[in-house]
């Protein structure tokens, strides 16, 4: 297993969702995620991937920033379409701020790593502030810091994995949801495969009268169920 090229690609999968998942305000942006989603879609984990990345590319090519932009203020803030919550508080305990945060906070505060507060105005537990966090301990690790794969390790085990598939299914069958559709695809491949490489195994479902109640309007309906699809050779996972 090359490690280096594993967690080399980690870290540019993770750049990616932390780029889609926050708050667009600049136009330059799109120039970094198009460039992004071309290295990966030359490898992706999967055919479902391979699809996923084509329709980005091609929602890109014909919409540009103004399609990525207008659907992640429909998804994510726009008070007319369904809700999907952003923070591991949500998901976890029903309300915003919460233990999640703490926690959060604290694993940042253990690290060389500060949220920039004049860039990034959300909680340190938002989803995009999590991937973000993810790839830059990622990067420490590949640098040679140990205690940096420590903390990515523990943000994944106690922060991440325990909301990120109800995260990706909201993401997947909201009403509004396209580009973000095809992102949601990547994800669910791309989370089956880090569990897989670190040796974590997927939390076991809340029954849905104690889950958080995260939609307010119809569903559509999806294309169809989402399955794991982790890939089994490492060594295929670079870029």
């Amino acid at each position: 297993m090359n490690k280096e090229a594993i967690n080399k690609a980690r870290a540019v999968y993770y750049g990616l969702f932390a780029s889609l998942l926050m708050f667009f305000e600049n136009k330059n942006d799109l120039e970094v995620i198009q460039k992004t989603i071309d290295i990966l879609a030359q490898n992706p984990l999967d055919d479902e991937s391979k699809l996923a990345f084509s329709n980005m590319q091609n929602l890109l090519i014909s919409g540009g920033y103004t399609l990525l932009k207008e659907e992640s203020d429909t998804v994510f803030f726009s008070p007319y379409s369904a809700f999907i919550p952003v923070t591991a508080s949500y998901f976890l305990e029903n309300r915003d701020d919460g233990k999640k945060r703490l926690e959060m906070v604290n694993y940042v505060l253990s690290s060389n790593f500060r949220r920039d507060t004049e860039k990034f105005k959300e909680m340190e537990d938002h989803v995009g502030f999590i991937m973000l966090f993810m790839q830059k301990m990622i990067e420490e690790e590949l640098a040679g810091n140990e205690k940096s794969a420590q903390l990515s390790r523990e943000v994944f085990v106690n922060i991440l994995n325990p909301f990120v598939d109800d995260f990706i299914g909201a993401l997947y069958i909201h009403e509004d949801s396209h580009f973000y559709q095809e992102l949601a695809v990547i994800m669910h491949s791309f989370v089956a495969l880090e569990r897989l490489y670190l040796d974590v195994k997927k939390p076991v479902s809340e029954k849905e009268d104690q889950a958080p109640k995260v939609y307010t309007k119809e569903h559509k309906k999806p294309r169809k169920p989402l399955t794991p699809r982790p890939k089994k050779n490492f060594e295929e996972f670079v870029l």
